[in-house]
Protein backbone atom coordinates (compact mmCIF):
# COMPACT_ATOMS: atom_id res chain seq x y z
CA UNK A 1 0.00 0.00 0.00
CA UNK A 2 1.54 3.51 -1.19
CA UNK A 3 1.16 6.08 1.32
CA UNK A 4 -0.28 9.24 0.61
CA UNK A 5 1.69 12.47 1.60
CA UNK A 6 -0.11 16.19 1.34
CA UNK A 7 1.95 17.95 -1.22
CA UNK A 8 4.21 20.34 0.20
CA UNK A 9 2.81 23.70 -0.71
CA UNK A 10 0.21 23.18 1.28
CA UNK A 11 2.11 22.68 5.03
CA UNK A 12 2.47 24.73 7.27
CA UNK A 13 5.30 27.67 7.57
CA UNK A 14 6.51 25.66 10.37
CA UNK A 15 6.60 22.56 9.18
CA UNK A 16 8.12 23.68 5.50
CA UNK A 17 10.65 25.99 7.38
CA UNK A 18 11.94 22.72 8.95
CA UNK A 19 11.97 20.39 5.78
CA UNK A 20 13.58 23.18 4.10
CA UNK A 21 16.40 23.05 6.76
CA UNK A 22 16.78 19.33 6.46
CA UNK A 23 16.61 19.94 2.56
CA UNK A 24 20.06 22.35 3.06
CA UNK A 25 22.10 19.92 5.12
CA UNK A 26 21.24 16.97 2.61
CA UNK A 27 22.33 19.07 -0.14
CA UNK A 28 25.36 20.35 1.57
CA UNK A 29 26.44 16.89 1.81
CA UNK A 30 26.23 16.42 -2.29
CA UNK A 31 22.57 14.76 -1.71
CA UNK A 32 20.48 14.98 -4.87
CA UNK A 33 17.11 14.34 -3.16
CA UNK A 34 14.22 16.51 -4.52
CA UNK A 35 12.49 18.73 -1.64
CA UNK A 36 9.81 15.91 -2.23
CA UNK A 37 11.89 13.76 -1.36
CA UNK A 38 13.07 15.28 1.75
CA UNK A 39 9.97 15.88 2.87
CA UNK A 40 8.81 12.20 3.06
CA UNK A 41 11.96 11.83 5.07
CA UNK A 42 11.20 14.32 7.23
CA UNK A 43 8.08 12.93 8.00
CA UNK A 44 9.39 9.26 8.17
CA UNK A 45 12.38 10.21 10.50
CA UNK A 46 11.41 13.55 12.20
CA UNK A 47 8.05 14.23 12.52
CA UNK A 48 8.08 13.04 15.72
CA UNK A 49 10.41 14.74 17.04
CA UNK A 50 9.15 18.00 15.92
CA UNK A 51 5.57 17.46 17.25
CA UNK A 52 7.15 16.85 20.43
CA UNK A 53 9.29 19.57 20.54
CA UNK A 54 6.74 22.01 19.00
CA UNK A 55 3.20 21.38 20.52
CA UNK A 56 3.73 18.43 23.19
CA UNK A 57 4.02 18.32 26.55
CA UNK A 58 5.71 15.72 29.19
CA UNK A 59 3.61 13.43 31.30
CA UNK A 60 3.15 13.50 34.72
CA UNK A 61 7.06 13.07 36.07
CA UNK A 62 7.82 15.60 33.77
CA UNK A 63 9.36 13.43 30.92
CA UNK A 64 9.42 14.40 27.60
CA UNK A 65 6.76 11.70 25.65
CA UNK A 66 8.23 9.84 23.23
CA UNK A 67 5.30 9.96 20.33
CA UNK A 68 3.22 13.18 20.21
CA UNK A 69 -0.22 12.63 21.29
CA UNK A 70 -3.68 13.84 19.48
CA UNK A 71 -6.51 14.72 22.39
CA UNK A 72 -9.92 12.60 20.49
CA UNK A 73 -12.41 11.12 21.12
CA UNK A 74 -13.29 7.80 19.12
CA UNK A 75 -14.80 4.22 20.32
CA UNK A 76 -12.66 1.12 21.25
CA UNK A 77 -13.36 -2.12 21.74
CA UNK A 78 -11.06 -4.13 24.48
CA UNK A 79 -10.75 -7.71 24.24
CA UNK A 80 -9.28 -8.78 27.51
CA UNK A 81 -6.76 -11.66 26.29
CA UNK A 82 -5.69 -12.41 29.90
CA UNK A 83 -8.73 -14.22 31.38
CA UNK A 84 -7.65 -17.76 32.24
CA UNK A 85 -11.02 -19.77 30.58
CA UNK A 86 -10.55 -17.81 27.21
CA UNK A 87 -9.18 -19.70 24.97
CA UNK A 88 -9.39 -17.58 21.70
CA UNK A 89 -11.06 -13.80 21.50
CA UNK A 90 -14.44 -15.05 20.87
CA UNK A 91 -14.37 -16.65 24.41
CA UNK A 92 -12.78 -13.68 25.56
CA UNK A 93 -14.99 -10.50 27.44
CA UNK A 94 -15.26 -7.72 24.92
CA UNK A 95 -15.87 -4.48 26.24
CA UNK A 96 -16.19 -1.20 25.02
CA UNK A 97 -14.41 2.55 25.62
CA UNK A 98 -13.77 5.41 24.28
CA UNK A 99 -10.41 6.96 23.59
CA UNK A 100 -8.72 10.10 24.67
CA UNK A 101 -5.91 10.59 23.28
CA UNK A 102 -3.07 8.30 20.70
CA UNK A 103 -0.19 8.05 19.25
CA UNK A 104 1.99 6.51 17.05
CA UNK A 105 3.15 4.08 20.42
CA UNK A 106 -0.34 3.82 22.61
CA UNK A 107 -3.25 5.62 23.60
CA UNK A 108 -5.35 6.40 26.61
CA UNK A 109 -9.04 5.82 27.04
CA UNK A 110 -11.84 5.59 29.37
CA UNK A 111 -13.29 2.28 30.71
CA UNK A 112 -15.75 0.92 32.91
CA UNK A 113 -13.67 -1.02 35.17
CA UNK A 114 -9.73 -1.28 35.80
CA UNK A 115 -7.44 -3.31 34.48
CA UNK A 116 -4.46 -4.73 36.13
CA UNK A 117 -0.89 -2.86 34.86
CA UNK A 118 1.33 -5.12 32.59
CA UNK A 119 -1.45 -6.82 31.20
CA UNK A 120 -1.49 -7.53 28.00
CA UNK A 121 -5.00 -6.89 25.90
CA UNK A 122 -5.76 -6.70 22.58
CA UNK A 123 -7.45 -3.46 21.17
CA UNK A 124 -9.79 -2.63 17.93
CA UNK A 125 -9.71 1.05 17.87
CA UNK A 126 -12.94 2.01 15.38
CA UNK A 127 -11.28 4.86 13.23
CA UNK A 128 -13.53 4.08 9.74
CA UNK A 129 -16.33 5.42 11.89
CA UNK A 130 -14.14 8.62 12.17
CA UNK A 131 -12.86 8.49 8.33
CA UNK A 132 -14.33 6.47 6.12
CA UNK A 133 -11.08 5.79 4.05
CA UNK A 134 -9.65 4.17 7.02
CA UNK A 135 -10.03 0.63 8.52
CA UNK A 136 -10.06 -0.08 12.29
CA UNK A 137 -6.82 -0.90 13.54
CA UNK A 138 -6.05 -3.81 15.40
CA UNK A 139 -2.99 -4.59 18.24
CA UNK A 140 -1.52 -6.36 21.56
CA UNK A 141 -0.72 -3.64 24.30
CA UNK A 142 0.24 -3.66 27.35
CA UNK A 143 -1.37 -2.00 30.15
CA UNK A 144 1.07 0.97 31.60
CA UNK A 145 -1.51 3.01 33.26
CA UNK A 146 -4.89 2.57 35.13
CA UNK A 147 -6.09 5.88 36.62
CA UNK A 148 -8.77 5.65 39.15
CA UNK A 149 -11.47 8.70 38.08
CA UNK A 150 -14.81 9.59 39.73
CA UNK A 151 -16.84 7.28 37.97
CA UNK A 152 -14.62 5.08 35.63
CA UNK A 153 -10.62 4.39 34.90
CA UNK A 154 -8.14 6.49 32.95
CA UNK A 155 -6.20 3.59 30.97
CA UNK A 156 -2.84 4.26 29.39
CA UNK A 157 -1.73 1.26 26.89
CA UNK A 158 1.53 0.79 24.75
CA UNK A 159 1.40 -0.67 21.68
CA UNK A 160 3.80 -3.89 21.88
CA UNK A 161 2.60 -5.41 18.57
CA UNK A 162 0.61 -3.86 15.94
CA UNK A 163 0.89 -5.15 12.18
CA UNK A 164 2.29 -2.84 9.37
CA UNK A 165 -1.20 -1.94 7.63
CA UNK A 166 -2.56 -1.35 11.21
CA UNK A 167 0.38 1.39 12.04
CA UNK A 168 0.37 2.79 8.39
CA UNK A 169 -3.82 3.32 9.55
CA UNK A 170 -3.18 4.50 12.68
CA UNK A 171 -0.04 6.77 11.47
CA UNK A 172 -2.50 8.30 8.11
CA UNK A 173 -4.94 9.06 10.26
CA UNK A 174 -2.66 11.22 13.58
CA UNK A 175 -0.99 12.57 10.42
CA UNK A 176 -4.88 14.39 8.65
CA UNK A 177 -6.49 14.53 12.59
CA UNK A 178 -3.20 16.88 12.84
CA UNK A 179 -2.90 18.52 9.36
CA UNK A 180 -6.92 19.74 9.96
CA UNK A 181 -5.38 20.88 13.57
CA UNK A 182 -2.56 23.06 12.22
CA UNK A 183 -4.63 24.65 9.20
CA UNK A 184 -7.82 25.80 11.20
CA UNK A 185 -5.65 27.10 14.43
CA UNK A 186 -3.46 29.35 12.28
Amino acid sequence: MKKEYIKYEKLSLEIKKDIERLHNEKMKQNSSLSIEDTMIDWFTDNFDKWLNENYAGSDDAGNKRRHFRLDIEIPITIIDTLIESAGDDEDALTLVGNVINISRGGLYFKYNRAIEVSSIIKVMIDLSRVDKDLEDVEALAMVVRCDNLEDEYGIGIMFSSIYDSDKENLETFIFKSLAYYIYTNR
